[in-house]
């Protein structure tokens, strides 16, 4: 097993400097042209990516998120009315939920996501190559294997 040694720590603290620039880039084009943020972006492509519905439980593995964050969230798409949380039939659990891309969350997530395209576009893929792509997906793999 390699020792954290000064260039492992630049390293790390570099991915989490670029990323968080990233997502900056990204959220600021989402925000300019639809003043709605990354986080509530990738609420609804988290859902649409699970068919359009999922346990909150669920949501929360697929973004990796904890529960009481994603719930703010929530909260705040269901007012807008992008998602609804429904009790599924025939279960006695009333804690039971699903939380549901609405008609409405759908259009607006297929039109936000030209922009978001559009943004990872400029600021990350037109910048790798594909043997880039290749290495970082290896590395990526890599280390979500010990989460």
């Amino acid at each position: 097993m390699a020792r954290l040694d000064a260039a492992r720590l630049a390293v790390w603290r570099d991915l989490q400097s670029v990323t968080a620039a990233l997502e900056r880039k990204i959220d600021e084009a989402l925000v300019a042209e639809w003043d709605v943020s990354l986080g509530w972006f990738d609420v609804l492509a988290g859902l649409q990516r699970l068919g359009g519905a999922a346990r909150p439980s669920d949501l929360a593995e697929e973004l990796r998120l904890v529960r009481s964050s994603l719930s703010r969230r929530l909260d705040r798409l269901e007012e807008e009315g992008w998602v609804q949380r429904t009790r599924p039939a025939g279960v006695d659990d009333q804690r039971a939920v699903v939380v549901e891309l609405t008609k409405r969350g759908r259009t607006l997530w297929r039109e936000m996501n030209v922009t978001y395209r559009r943004a990872v576009q400029q600021h990350v893929s037109r910048l790798l190559s594909d043997d880039d792509v290749a290495t970082l997906r290896r590395v990526l793999d890599q280390l979500a294997s010990s989460l």
